[in-house]
């Protein structure tokens, strides 16, 4: 949707006769906020002309909201000791608290406004903690954030229910489902509400990406921070009031730590702060209290609750590691023998052929075949020959080193890496495991059953590097004239 169309929706939803006018005090209030010369005196005055106001305003000096030592009694004494930009913020807030009534739409009025005073003390407490000089403002911003979704109800109430039923029937995020009916949502008409009062962009801004801070481009730290700030006060009150708080514990957390705030600001003690100023503050805003409501306590069970979820997700995760780790394995493994397959056995020799090239060392390849196997398979049935594979397998894992590399080759054929060893040596080491393999007798079913092998060798050298393909020809090739000289033997490749 475009910027002017947002523009052009939020001047006449802002200019509906719907609408109610401001009241005289919070007018002249917010001219006192845009003016910086008017004195604490002036304010004193303003709040003067409406006697209610007044002692609302003083009741909320003397609660534990400012915490003071003692009792104030006077407008004017209160201004002195708190200064102007306390005191105006909580008139103003009282003024507007009262601006938009009850009307037949589906929006919650008494969950609206509890929902903005908690996020204006939270938003208050924390900007204590990490906005130098912010603390009032962010009240102010806190309360009136969302104030683009009674502009909404009330200016266009059958539009709004389309908007509520969606976020019930749909499981739809309202700024989302307000976006599908409007074109915008509450988020760009508060913040052009805030910009007609008169407030400063300090306040504009915030509104119009609270529930997106990442999106907001600009080079002011301050207005980035009073956003994140304004995030996080509304995700705390989820965390407070809606179902899934564990999850929701997380978040917070998780934002907290995305803003790098967590060092600055600790959870428990924002909200044990939180509910002692807000709970005195529920009759000033016409807001019954919840005697039910136990911040720490919520705090507290939903940190049981995500360990428990953490550790059985942990848990789910280790098992699913594991599984696929075992996965992995048999994937690298003959199934029959539990050797390496021919896949595996293609890497390990590409890595020793590097091996080879970079430390300089000669190696042996040799290519193995088990004699007469299909008249094992023919004279006692595939159960037996595959007996025999799986005790060849273990043979050979028994009788080579750790660094040595041994693979099934596909049927009754293996293949064998003597790493770091002359082609002497090699020679000597596979003379005598064919000389082993033959005294070796395979169990089946009371049958003793022998077998024995025929070995083709070829060296790998760097002074004759040759490709893969060319060493496994010379082996086979040696392999086919160990069968020739009568099996069970070994043949080392020779160009003559």
């Amino acid at each position: 949707m475009s910027a002017q169309h947002i523009e052009n929706l939020s001047k006449e939803l802002c200019s509906l006769d719907d609408l109610p006018a401001l009241p005289h005090v919070a007018l002249r209030i917010l001219e006192n906020i845009k003016n910086p010369d008017t004195s604490m005196h002036q304010l004193a005055e303003i709040l003067a002309m409406d006697p209610p106001l007044s002692a609302k305003v003083l009741n909320v000096v003397n609660s534990p909201f400012f915490g003071l030592s003692r009792k104030i009694t006077n407008l004017p004494h209160a201004v002195n000791l708190l200064g102007e930009e306390s005191l105006k913020y909580i008139a103003l807030s009282f003024s507007l608290i009262n601006l938009f009534k009850k009307s037949q739409n589906r929006l919650d009025y008494s969950r609206f406004w509890r929902k903005s005073l908690i996020c204006a003390v939270v938003s208050r407490l924390m900007a204590k903690q990490v906005l130098s000089g912010d603390a009032e403002d962010m009240y102010l911003l806190g309360l009136l954030h969302n104030i683009g979704m009674l502009v909404l109800a009330q200016s266009r109430p059958q539009q709004y229910a389309m908007v509520m039923e969606k976020t019930d029937s749909q499981d739809m995020l309202l700024h989302h489902a307000e976006n599908e009916i409007f074109g915008c949502s509450h988020m760009e008409i508060g913040a052009f509400l805030l910009t007609e009062w008169g407030l400063p962009a300090g306040f504009a801004i915030p509104v119009s990406h609270h529930h997106y801070p990442d999106s907001l481009e600009t080079s002011d730290s301050r207005y980035r921070d009073r956003t994140r700030i304004l995030h996080l006060a509304d995700e705390i009150f989820v965390f407070l009031y809606e179902d899934n708080s564990a999850l929701q514990l997380a978040l917070v957390k998780d934002l907290l730590e995305h803003y790098g705030m967590s060092e600055t600001i600790k959870l428990e003690d924002l909200l044990n702060q939180a509910f002692h100023q807000i709970d005195p503050l529920l009759p000033f805003f016409e807001l019954e209290r919840d005697s039910s409501m136990d911040y720490l306590k919520i705090l507290e069970e939903s940190k049981k609750e995500l360990f428990n979820l953490s550790f059985g997700l942990t848990r789910k995760v280790q098992k699913q590691e594991e599984h696929i780790g075992t996965l992995s394995r048999l994937a690298y493994r003959d199934g029959l023998t539990r050797l390496r397959n021919f896949q595996s056995f293609q890497e390990a020799m590409d890595r020793e052929m590097a091996a080879i090239e970079r430390y300089g060392h000669t190696s042996i390849l040799a290519m193995v075949d088990l004699d007469h196997f299909k008249a094992v398979n023919d004279a006692h049935g595939h159960a037996a020959g595959d007996q025999v594979l799986r005790s060849v397998g273990r043979f050979f894992t028994e009788n080579i080193r750790k660094s040595d590399v041994v693979a099934r080759y596909g049927g009754e054929e293996f293949v064998l890496i003597l790493s770091r060893t002359p082609v002497d040596k090699g020679f000597q080491i596979l003379d005598r495991l064919c000389a082993q393999l033959a005294e070796m007798k395979v169990e089946y079913k009371g049958k003793k059953l022998s077998v024995t092998m025929s070995v083709g060798i070829t060296r790998m050298s760097p002074d004759e590097p040759l490709p893969k393909s060319e060493l496994l020809w010379q082996a086979d090739q040696a392999l086919y004239t160990a069968k020739h000289q009568g099996r069970n033997c070994c043949s080392l490749w020779s160009q003559t």
